[in-house]
């Protein structure tokens, strides 16, 4: 133990529990610091994020016997806001499907969705993330506002999107995740090869040079830290009140919609760059991590449905896979997934505002136009829901699952090795 030479000059005595006392709070404040920069400050690895993703989704299923999804409760918005114009909905049969019932706050999906952006503006306060974000191109806000529109109708045409038909359905061992995944690639390479046209990606507006950076629409530090804390408070009180109230389930939902929310925009989780990064820079470390983060999902899932927790199993439909070409290529049209552009809207990227309002537009639209244009009988009714454990058993679907997922982390591998092959085979 150092002596504090200091002490001994002004004849103070000297106490090493003293000292030592000291040193350990400061230890403990600085370690509190230290934890409160990796968890809130920086950003997370994709591996840390995705994991404590799939693990929180485990649970959710268990709880609520549900996975984790989002765009069936946009669908149900845009039904709401239809009534509210005077719209007469009760006769469309895609709202009979997911039974429009009760509001937003009354229901567990609409708390999971409010807790989710919840969660997501929670952590981008603290993190001095916030900023609102115009794009230099005003055409841009269009761009997002199509290609939400296109993300919805796809979603909703495929019975789910990135979540509910791809992370949390391939789990479940339905075979529709597995042709919704299939659908992405020639959706997302579609997206790509437009966003990059030079029609769509117009000129830029060349930056001074010198020029500092603007602050406009920035919220100053203390201010953002300031609303965070508020954001949390709100957020635990809700779900305070909630379980006094007897409804326990509306709080969980918060809860766990504001874990996923921070998930999400702490590891920067976007379908849409695990998929168009293939195609642009050939970079898979989500797609990577996306694929551990399922293999996980499926062994939990299997627990729980031996234990009697209901899987969901949607029609391995041509819908399944035209919905998820067309979901392609709206979330790069849209620059973010349905997560992607829920965590960037918070964080105040205005392009994803409009990417939002658009999926509840295109999924509303795809709900008029199930029995409206008669999608649902062409695409969908004749195809029969198949689950992997009903035709492969217990140990083929697993262990079959499983492989599937393996292969695809190999493949992601490979294809980012690809040029670096090449020039070694040169």
């Amino acid at each position: 133990m150092a002596i504090n030479s200091k002490q001994l000059e002004k004849g103070v005595p000297f106490s090493p529990y003293k000292q030592q006392a000291l040193v350990e709070a400061e230890s403990f404040k600085g370690r509190l610091l230290a934890l409160y920069q990796k968890v809130l400050v920086n950003y997370w690895p994709y591996w840390a994020a995705v994991l404590t993703a799939a693990v929180l989704n485990i649970f959710w299923f268990a709880l609520s016997g549900g996975a984790w999804g989002v765009t069936t409760e946009f669908t149900r918005w845009g039904g709401h806001l239809l009534q509210l114009l005077g719209f007469n909905v009760s006769g469309w049969l895609y709202f009979e499907q997911i039974k429009l019932e009760n509001m937003p706050w009354d229901r567990g999906s609409g708390w999971l969705i409010f807790g989710m952006l919840g969660g997501a503006l929670l952590t981008a306060l603290l993190s001095n993330n916030f900023k609102i974000r115009m794009p230099q191109q005003r055409s841009r806000l269009l761009q997002g506002f199509i290609g939400g529109v296109l993300a919805g109708f796809g979603a909703r045409l495929a019975m789910g999107c990135n979540l509910g038909s791809f992370f949390s359905a391939v789990p479940q061992f339905s075979l529709h995740g597995w042709i919704f995944m299939l659908g992405m690639f020639p959706g997302t390479y579609l997206g790509t090869k437009i966003a990059l046209h030079p029609l769509v990606m117009g000129k830029r507006k060349p930056r001074s040079r010198g020029g500092k950076r603007t602050s406009k629409g920035q919220v100053p530090t203390k201010v953002q830290t300031i609303l965070g804390v508020i954001v949390g408070g709100a957020i635990v009180l809700a779900s305070i009140y909630y379980f006094s109230a007897g409804q326990s389930k509306l709080a969980f939902a918060l809860l766990f919609g504001a874990a996923f929310g921070v998930c999400i925009q702490r590891g920067r989780i976007c379908f849409t760059s695990a998929f168009r990064e293939l195609w642009i820079t050939k970079q898979g470390a989500l797609g990577r991590a996306l694929a551990l983060g399922m293999i996980v999902s499926t062994i939990g899932f299997a627990i729980l449905m031996n234990l009697g927790v209901e899987a969901r199993a949607e029609a391995a439909s041509i819908g399944v896979f035209l919905g998820a070409i067309i979901f392609g290529i709206g979330i790069v049209l849209a620059g973010g997934c349905e997560t992607g552009w829920m965590y960037r809207s918070m964080e105040g990227y205005v392009q994803l505002w409009f990417a939002g309002i658009g999926t509840v537009v295109g999924a509303t639209l795809l709900a008029w136009s199930w029995d409206g244009l008669g999608l649902y009988q062409f695409l969908v009714e004749p195809f029969p829901a198949i689950n992997l454990v009903e035709r492969w058993g217990w140990t083929g679907a697993i262990f079959g699952t499983v492989g599937l997922l393996l292969a695809w982390y190999l493949l992601i591998t490979w294809w980012e090795s690809r040029d670096s092959l090449k020039k070694l085979a040169k």
